[in-house]
């Protein structure tokens, strides 16, 4: 898959980054530093995965970008005292699985056709926005 977005960083005082597609910086501002891994969906949507490059808390912040370049979801995950390696596994039409703490997890992460209320996820994972319509699932395998 071609690479479409890039990261810089975020203003001085500003934690986070902001995305980059065709040399143009977007409107989103996202967590994380380091661009890990980013996917193309059949629908052309991409997954963005993201991490904060640090070596004792790491954290995991994945986002559901549309062709318009507007974020539809973003699911994050950490903790404390926990580094993560991310290890893309198996894929399928929208769905892949992974691993990324070191504690021999195996996570499936999907997207769902329709948007729904889900607060139920693995330990130590969250939505960005709790209470929106999500299309992103994780669970574990």
């Amino acid at each position: 898959m071609r690479i479409v977005y890039s990261l810089i960083e975020a203003e001085r005082g500003n934690q986070g980054s902001m995305l980059v597609r065709d040399g143009r910086t977007l409107d989103a501002k996202v967590k994380g530093t380091i661009l890990e891994a980013q996917f193309e969906l059949a629908n052309g949507w991409i997954l963005i995965w993201l991490t904060d490059d640090s070596p004792y808390d790491e954290g995991l912040h994945i986002y559901l970008v549309d062709k318009k370049d507007t974020i539809l979801d973003a699911l994050e995950a950490g903790a404390d005292f926990t580094p993560g390696i991310l290890r893309i596994g198996r894929t399928g039409k929208d769905w892949l699985e992974f691993e990324f703490f070191s504690n021999d997890s195996l996570y499936r992460l999907e997207v769902t056709k329709k948007a729904g209320l889900r607060l139920l996820l693995p330990e130590g994972w969250g939505y960005e926005r709790l209470f929106d319509l999500h299309r992103l699932l994780v669970h574990e395998v």
